[in-house]
């Protein structure tokens, strides 16, 4: 045993060397190795793991994990073994030992619960590798990718529910590695199973409850589209089968979650050319909230419902999106449509400014007309440039999209002003203007002649959007039928973009060339982007709060002390939440 971890780490030496590892590393913890790296894990230690906050003891996951844990430890007979529970986010929620010397080992690498054990933050180990490779896995000594574990030997195995095949938690027996137990694995492998069977069970009355549910509704009507659903299951009738061709169960499920919260009964789950809507009624047993049943109905059916659609209903077709800060920014863009006043669009490089500026146009006269893009002009006379872009203004019913207008020098911006004073009503202009650190917001003289002023959002604050832009994207530049799989959509959804959707379209389009044209997989993205930043998932409330301080720092442009006295709180209560709400 000795001889072969000399050997492991002389290998992982090498490994980290950059020369490659030899044979005598397993498949598994080779991978791992690589994702670490790419990952940007620390080798020597030491390890620094964020606390995700506190574990709700009565969760229906950490009881069932109680429930076949608890009985096992107790019948153990020895102190030399730990056991560890994250759930599915890496976050560890139960821990189990007696020995101090093990506990304050654990301690030492904050092994605690409320921890986050992902992979990308820990390296390898029997509980943040079995996540990412989802099947048994047994870390030994020097097999560790940080050297703070080198002492301890692992076996861990995933849980999984046995009806939806999702994935749980993990579970893993650790000790010294001198105490160590090949006998720990089916240990390992027999609990998990078990917490499995203890979680279908718990589950039980709440899918009957659905169940139930939607068989009364679909009974009620003839050939109605129906679906019920929960967190777990999704049971359809065939009609609804042929209508949700196409639309992610992640996002679909999402979607239907976000409007019972929020207390709506009408969601639009597809848009686009063939949109699908819905009516939720909610299914709840004596004690909890068992799902929703849903009645599907077609833009036909839709149609004959409505009168007139809102601005806003309209432009969300165009611009889709869920998050609160992407509706906030489309119910302005809505009112700037209705009043046919001028827009300037602002936003970080890459936010897609110049797709809303077009999209925009193309709602309010139906057409899309090719925009002047101020940075290739503004080199000539303005009187040049200005003659133009007047006379496109006259000659179009589409309204006048201006791109670029942080290239324009003082001179060029002044000669615009001055013609846009003398235009009055007569045309509609929508301007593009790039901020950053530098210059956060665009020109006081520049907006005044702008009574629309509207922030397109980074991507780091709507990462609730990136699945759906992940399948427009591919659906755009792929072929057609083109799938995206939902694990590519869930670890693109981790990352916070620093280049916005210009950055997120590249690797999409990196990865749809990867791949074999009908299908994109994980595997098919760069290396740097298959193992997902793994962030707590934020509470209803959380979700609130993390809206509230995000429309409050764009008030005021970034300001924090600022933000902070709008919203109420410290400063320094402001700064511990960006971190709690992973906004930093």
């Amino acid at each position: 045993m000795a001889t072969q971890q000399r050997t492991i780490e002389l290998a992982r030496r090498r490994f980290l060397a950059g020369e490659g590892a030899d044979g005598s590393v397993r498949d598994t913890i080779l991978r791992s190795w690589t994702r670490c790296k790419a990952a940007g894990v620390n080798p020597a230690g030491p390890i620094e793991l964020p606390h995700r906050g506190q574990v709700d003891p009565d969760s229906a996951f950490l009881r069932a994990v109680r429930g076949v844990v608890e009985p096992i430890f107790a019948e153990m007979h020895t102190d030399a073994v730990a056991v560890l529970v994250t759930d599915a986010q890496g976050q560890l929620v139960g821990r189990w030992a007696s020995a101090r010397r093990l506990l304050v080992a654990l301690d030492s690498v904050a092994a605690a619960p409320g921890y986050d054990c992902g992979e990308q933050l820990a390296g390898t180990t029997a509980l943040g590798t079995v996540l990412e490779e989802q099947h048994p896995v047994a870390v030994r000594g020097a097999e560790h990718f940080s050297e703070v574990y080198r002492d301890l030997s692992a076996f861990g195995a995933p849980i999984i529910h046995p009806v939806s095949g999702t994935l749980e938690g993990a579970i893993d027996f650790v000790s010294a590695t001198k105490d160590a137990s090949e006998l720990m694995m089916p240990l390992a492998i027999r609990a998990a199973s078990e917490i499995g069977t203890r979680l279908l069970s718990g589950y039980a009355a709440a899918d009957r409850a659905l169940l139930d549910g939607y068989l009364r509704a679909d009974r009620r009507g003839y050939r109605r589209p129906i679906i019920a659903v929960n967190d777990r299951l999704l049971i359809a009738n065939p009609l609804a089968t042929d209508l949700l061709v196409g639309v992610d169960r992640q996002l679909l499920q999402e979607k239907i979650e976000r409007a019972l919260a929020d207390g709506r009964r009408k969601v639009v789950l597809r848009e686009g050319d063939l949109p699908v809507y819905a009516t939720i009624q909610k299914i709840e047993t004596a004690d909890s909230l068992a799902g929703a049943v849903v009645q599907l109905r077609t833009a036909e059916a839709e149609s004959s419902r409505r009168t007139r659609r809102p601005a806003d209903s309209r432009l969300s077709e165009t611009l889709p999106g869920k998050s609160a800060v992407w509706r906030r920014f489309v119910r302005e863009a809505a009112h700037a449509w209705e009043t046919r006043q001028h827009t300037l669009l602002i936003g970080e490089p890459g936010t897609g400014k110049l797709t809303c500026a077009q999209r925009l146009s193309a709602v309010a006269s139906g057409t899309v007309e090719s925009a002047v893009d101020l940075s290739g002009v503004v080199s000539r006379s303005p009187s040049s440039w200005l003659a133009e872009i007047a006379a496109r203004a006259a000659n179009s019913a589409a309204p006048l999209v201006l791109t670029h207008l942080d290239k324009a020098d003082e001179p060029a911006l002044a000669a615009l002003c001055s013609w846009m004073d003398g235009l009055g009503d007569q045309a509609w202009i929508i301007g593009t203007f790039a901020i950053d650190a530098r210059r956060p917001t665009a020109p006081a003289s520049l907006a005044a002649r702008f009574p629309h002023v509207l922030e397109v959002p980074p991507l780091r604050d709507r990462p609730e959007d990136i699945p759906e832009l992940v399948a427009t994207i591919a659906g755009t530049t792929g072929s057609a039928g083109l799938r995206v799989d939902d694990a590519v959509k869930r670890t693109l959804s981790s990352f916070d973009w620093p280049g916005n959707i210009r950055q997120l379209e590249r690797i999409v389009n990196a990865a749809r060339r990867a791949g074999d044209g009908a299908r994109i997989r994980v595997a098919d993205l760069p290396l740097q982007f298959r193992t997902p930043r793994h962030k707590r998932a934020l509470t209803r409330l959380e979700q609130v709060e993390r809206d509230a301080v995000i429309a409050a720092l764009q008030a005021a442009n970034g300001n924090k002390k600022a933000a902070a006295a709008d919203l109420g709180i410290s400063r320094a209560t402001l700064y511990r939440r960006l971190v709690v709400l992973d906004l930093v």
